[in-house]
């Protein structure tokens, strides 16, 4: 019986003109034993992951900008405050 989990290795020979979702797939159905719906359907899930992944990595990128542009923007209004705390106490004396 075929554990699934540690497939035995194997030498696979590819076409030269095969992309690697053709070759993911290919293997999927010879070594890993999954039909080619099965197959089909875990190469989609995949590249839908592989496309949340990128989604996810702009998002990040976003955030981090947003949180900086706050963070100076906060920076900015204290060092205003403070100017502003010092000139108050400048006109009481």
């Amino acid at each position: 019986m075929m554990n699934r989990e540690n497939p035995p290795p194997q030498k696979y020979w590819y076409r030269p003109y095969e992309g690697y979702d053709s070759r993911s797939q290919h293997r999927l159905k010879a070594a890993l034993g999954f039909d080619e719906a099965a197959a089909e359907a875990i190469m989609y899930l995949r590249k839908q992951v592989l496309e949340l992944q990128t989604h996810i990595r702009q998002l990040e990128i976003e955030l981090e900008a947003q949180f900086e542009s706050k963070q100076a923007r906060l920076a900015r209004y204290r060092e205003v405050y403070s100017e502003a705390t010092w000139i108050e106490l400048e006109f009481k004396e």
